[in-house]
Order: structure tokens, then sequence, then C-alpha cells
């Protein structure tokens, strides 16, 4: 007998979302010693978004599984990584499992390979002492990712790339070195001409600078801006939308977040974004609110703040700041991912004195509103009230959400109220009774 027998109609829901000011709910991953920095990935191929974060003075890498979004679980990587810094997590050897790659002050740059069972063999892939911050891309353009690095003191503060040539070979090139506290490094095409540039700051030099590639991997410096107040971070992005990169920066002696304006010949025009932003030391882009620009997040030290900027997609671009945190004690790293799978962005943090790793969950996607009604002609494809299993066989065309609007992969929930999404619009509610 079809499931119509069940209903007299069927009732349905829109998803509500919008472009409404947001707000972040903050829940703690975990407790840990002296974090500096964070990123979020699928360490477990299970689909969603873990934690990978470094303990710089306990020594220690971890990651942090996904549980069900509010609960994490802690799995040592290594307690013996002095110094530990930067972290980032990539398939670098292309056996369809996340690796971690970490900047230790003391061993230089290194690879924990992934067996596929979250077991991991270190490797040193570059001998650079006071290694910091890494990023990752395709430098050379053969087709799997290359390591960037930078090395913030002395004896030899420097920037560069370490070169992935298969089988786990890997061979160091310094870009330029002797620059004093080179302190943050992105790789990013800045010219538009198809190869991987490298963008980086040096705060005790003063300098941020973008090194062209000429596509042979031979860099030519380009000054940005030198100044003695101390750049602190740099990332890359079209903030404008005119289709160019323009470049986001941090300066710790002014408090300052920046942008300069690309002016599509890598002409650049600084802009402030924030002032009183104390010690800044990260900064992103995302489009936090949806509303199809780029807006801003950071986090400052001595502000104990986490913040994003909304941009109001005007020429010229203004912005508004919004406090996702300002407890936060020591703000040091940050990570813009969908750690709960809703559709939205939600922040990642790491707090070096406040000793916690922590996400806060954007509420752009509010979930289900039971506010609108009407029919459908095929109820027999679902059923409206479920014991066991869900009938995925049945799902090619529609996904499964819960309560609060979260898409759920498990074909046995736990028993409660969940929605079957039609056209990316509409929702037949269900009932899981065990």
């Amino acid at each position: 007998m079809k499931t119509m027998l069940f209903l007299v109609c069927a009732i349905f829901f829109f998803l509500t979302s919008g472009h409404a000011q947001i707000s972040f709910t903050e829940h703690t991953i975990d407790s840990y010693s002296n974090p500096w920095y964070i990123f979020g990935a699928d360490i477990d191929d299970d689909d969603d978004i873990d934690a990978v974060s470094a303990g710089r003075l306990s020594n220690c890498i971890s990651w942090w599984e996904n549980i069900d979004n509010l609960n994490f679980t802690h799995h040592s990587i290594s307690t013996v990584d002095y110094y530990a810094m930067g972290v980032y997590a990539v398939d670098i050897d292309d056996d369809d499992d996340m690796d971690i790659l970490c900047a230790s002050q003391i061993f230089g740059v290194e690879l924990y390979e992934n067996d596929g069972s979250q077991s991991f063999t270190y490797h040193i892939i570059a001998d650079w002492g006071f290694a910091n911050r890494l990023d990752v891309e395709d430098v050379d353009s053969d087709g799997d990712p290359d390591v960037l690095a930078v090395c913030c003191e002395a004896p030899s503060p420097m920037v560069g790339w370490i070169e992935n040539q298969g089988n786990l070979n890997f061979t160091p090139h310094v870009v330029k070195d002797n620059w004093d506290n080179v302190n943050c490094v992105y790789a990013i095409d800045l010219d538009g001409d198809d190869d991987v540039d490298i963008l980086a700051s040096a705060s005790q030099a003063g300098d941020i600078s973008w090194f062209e590639n000429d596509g042979s991997e031979n860099f030519t410096e380009h000054v940005i801006l030198h100044t003695l107040a101390r750049p602190s971070s740099v990332y890359a992005d079209d903030l404008d939308a005119d289709g160019d990169i323009d470049v986001l920066a941090t300066i710790c002696a002014l408090d300052q977040a920046v942008w300069f304006e690309n002016d599509g010949d890598e002409g650049f025009t600084q802009h402030v974004i924030a002032q009183t932003f104390l010690r800044p030391h990260m900064i992103r882009s995302a489009d936090m609110d949806d509303d199809g620009d780029l807006d801003v997040v950071g986090a400052a030290i001595n502000s104990n703040k986490i913040a994003w900027w909304e941009n109001n997609g005007s020429a010229p671009i203004q912005w508004t700041e919004h406090t996702i945190t300002s407890i936060f004690l020591g703000a040091t790293g940050i990570d813009v991912k969908d750690v709960d799978s809703d559709g939205d962005l939600d922040v990642l943090g790491a707090a070096q004195f406040g000793n916690s790793v922590r996400w806060w969950e954007n509420d752009l996607n509010p979930g289900i509103e039971e506010g609108k009604y009407t029919t459908v002609e095929y109820f027999d494809r679902f059923p409206t009230v479920i014991s066991g299993a869900l009938p995925l066989k049945l799902l090619s065309e529609h996904r499964v959400l819960d309560i609060t609007g979260r898409r759920i992969e498990s074909d046995n929930p736990q028993p409660g109220v969940y929605f079957i999404v039609y056209d990316d619009q509409h929702v037949q509610k269900i009932i899981k009774v065990r």
C-alpha cells in the first residue's frame, strides 16, 4: 500500500536562508597547550571537517575527529615535535588520504604520512630551522602539490618552496634568504599569467613582497609595502571582484588589517579595513554572509579577538566589523570551513594563551522553518514514518536534513524528525521512531 494512506495530504516546509546579519555560537573542541595554528580538513574520510593543530610549547601535533559537530575526539600525531607551529592537511603523496604537514622551529618542515587508517609515518622534507608557517600549491605546474614555508628567525630567515617529485621525494628551493623575521607565505597566481607566484611578509625587514614566477620557477621580488610597522601576515583574493588578485595583510605595530587593491598591472593601492585590532596575527577572505562578495576574517593576539569584516559590495568597498569573540586569549590561528556541513562557513580558532582550540558555528543557515505548506503527487517515494535504516536507494534526487538543517549522511541516524529535500527547495517531513 502506498504511503499516501498515511496522510490526507503531505506537509512541506521551505528552507530559509537569506542575507540577514549573522551570529556565531561558540563550541569548544578541546583544551590544548599553546596552540598556534589550526586547520580544518576531513582527515578520516567520513565527509565532515576535523581539526588539526600544533602545540608550540607542549611539542605536540594532534587531530580531532569530528563525531557529531559538537563532540570531537582527540588523536595524537606526535608528542615530541618541538616548537611545532604551522600545520596543513593535504594528500601530498596521491594515495587518497590526508597527510599532515608541520612547520617546526627545531626540525624544519615535516610530513606525517597517513597510512589511510590515521597512523602517521614521520618524514623531514626540508631541514629548515625556525620554520613557522606553511602553504601548499602546485608551484611547478606538474600536477602534484608542493609545499611553501617561511623560516622566521636567525640564523637563516628565508622563504622557499619544497618541490614534490613524487614517491615521497622532495627538493627544497630557497626563494629569498636573510630576510629578517619573514613570517607568512601564500601562493597564488597574482599576475594572471597561469603560473604560481609567491606572496610573503617579513616583520623585522618591514616588507610585504610578491615574487613573480617566470614559468620556470625563477622568482623576481616586487615590494608591495615597506614599513617599520611590522607586517605580520598576508593573503590574497579578488576582494573587489574586478578580475584581478588583491592582497590582504595585517600590520602589527599599527594594529591594522589592510588590503592592497590591484590595478590589473600589479600596481597596488593600500586601503585600511580595520584599526585598533591589537597585534593582528592572521587574516583570511571568505563570503561569510553568502551575499556574493568576499568578506575578511582575522585574529589578533592582544585583542584576544576573532572578527569578520563585512564587505558591502560597493566601490569603494565599505567594511563593517563584527566580533566573533573578544575573550579568546592570545588568538593566533584561524581557518574558515563548513564544520557542520550546513552550507555556510564557520570559523575555527587557536588561542595560544587561552590554551584552547574552538570553532564558531555560523547561523546563516537557520535550519527548517515550518511556515509554508503545499502538496505533491509522489508520496510513494518515501514513507513518513520510518523504523530502522533509511531506504537511501530511493534518494538519488534528494537530500536528508535534520531539524537544524544539517545534512545527514548516515543511513541510520538517531530517532527524530528529519526532512527530505526535493529540488533544493521543498522538504517532506518524516519521523524516525527507532
